[in-house]
């Protein structure tokens, strides 16, 4: 099982695209599809795979914000 985050697009210069995460910026490689400035992705192997609908993108990044702060906290689901 993979458990991705998504990214945003904040830049596109020709395929490649300047993908935003929490904390860090990726470059990411466009391969098929229409992308623009604010969609939301997930990418596999620096390879955009598929655009994320905002809200399921938002819900998705404050679901990881919450696993980061519980981490920082040393709180252990297992």
């Amino acid at each position: 099982m993979c458990l991705a985050m998504p990214g945003k697009i904040v830049k596109i210069e020709g395929d490649d695209a300047t993908v935003e995460y929490p904390g860090q910026t990726r470059i990411a490689r466009i391969m098929d599809g229409e992308y623009a400035v604010g969609d939301y992705v997930f990418v596999s192997a620096q390879i955009i795979v598929q655009k994320i609908p905002d809200e399921e993108a938002l819900k998705s990044l404050k679901a990881w914000e919450t696993v980061f702060e519980n981490e920082d906290k040393g709180v252990d689901d297992a």
